[in-house]
């Protein structure tokens, strides 16, 4: 089957294309050139087509102040709030959009759930965190922005680079002009939010229709988030966060953040207290939710835990997403049961 992005629908945004300019400036640069070549010699890729796409990129500085500079090691570390990050998505408005959208594309959900084993308020759950069920999928030009970070961003220029080279191979592939695609400041795209590589690498067909089409199709972005979840491990039915009691004074030690590094025997030992007791096979992380100005609390986090984290590597963000998708869980059963 040939995949390909529909023309017309695919990544929210593509009408109001910016029209080329004279120059930006990029072709005339030595690491711009270097990339072309580059492209050229190990992916094949025409260096007038490219030339093109690159000659038309715009450099964004709104994408270089939204990106940020590192913070420097030696500054003070931020207060960090997850009630405060948590109420950002965990609104009245958002969890009642969870449960209509859960209505509408029930069919859908069921099957991925069938077929990768993720049940649907998980996926619900990075759905409404990453775009709001897709009322907000980014509005710049993915070129633009990756280009921008790429050659001139304050950090992480090496990622940015590849992601440029994913986005220009996955227009290739998917036969669509690389000016067209829109997303937010940091190039993802979709209901999603995928990047170019995790579009190349975990997008799905789900609807059949010979389109991967991650903004027109609610079905081939549920899929997709099922297929991206099941390739980093996600296994069906077993819990991703458990709560726990810390001995006094043991944070400093036990908290691992993203790093499951602790065996679950291990923990108990040194006087973890696991809320329920049957727990998923493997090693856990030990999460802390930190409030100011009162106790934090703590999770352990599993393999499903992390799989969530390959989507965003932030404990906050994966905890919101699980808090989120047991919100609308709720929601549509109370629903249900008073109908």
């Amino acid at each position: 089957m040939s995949f390909r992005l529909a023309a017309a629908v695919v990544l929210a945004g593509f009408v109001g294309v910016h029209s080329a300019s004279a120059s930006t400036g990029y072709l005339a640069r030595p690491d711009v050139r270097e990339f072309i070549e580059a492209m050229e010699t190990e992916h094949g890729l025409d260096a007038a087509e490219l030339e093109r796409i690159l000659g038309d990129a715009r450099h964004q500085p709104v994408v270089t102040r939204l990106i940020g500079p590192e913070r420097p090691k030696s500054a003070t570390p931020p207060v960090r709030s997850y009630p405060k990050y948590r109420a950002k998505f965990l609104t009245k408005a958002r969890i009642a959009a969870g449960t209509r959208f859960w209505d509408v594309h029930e069919a859908d959900l069921r099957r991925a759930q069938a077929e990768y084993g993720v049940s649907p308020e998980v996926i619900l759950g990075i759905l409404g965190v990453e775009t709001a069920f897709g009322q907000n999928t980014g509005s710049f030009r993915v070129v633009d922005s990756l280009t921008t970070i790429a050659f001139d961003g304050p950090r992480r220029q090496e990622y940015f680079r590849d992601e440029l080279k994913e986005l220009l191979l996955m227009a290739r592939d998917l036969s669509i002009d690389p000016l067209k695609i829109k997303g937010s400041y940091a190039g993802a795209m979709g209901l999603p939010q995928f990047m170019p590589s995790s579009v190349r690498k975990y997008a799905v067909d789900f609807d059949g229709d010979g389109v991967i089409d991650l903004a027109g199709s609610t079905s081939d972005a549920i899929g997709s988030i099922a297929s991206y979840l099941k390739s980093f491990g996600w296994a069906d039915g077993e819990p991703a966060l458990v709560p726990v009691q810390l001995p006094n004074g043991s944070a400093a030690d036990l908290v691992t953040g993203l790093e499951r590094s602790h065996e679950v025997e291990a923990l108990k030992e040194k006087g973890v207290r696991f809320s329920v007791k049957r727990l998923p096979e493997g090693a856990c992380s030990v999460v802390e939710l930190p409030t100011p100005g009162k106790p934090s609390k703590f999770v352990a986090g599993f393999g499903n835990f992390e799989a969530i984290t390959r989507y965003n590597r932030s404990t906050f963000y994966a905890t919101a997403v699980l808090d989120l998708a047991n919100a609308i869980r709720e929601a549509r059963t109370q629903v249900t049961a008073s109908n």
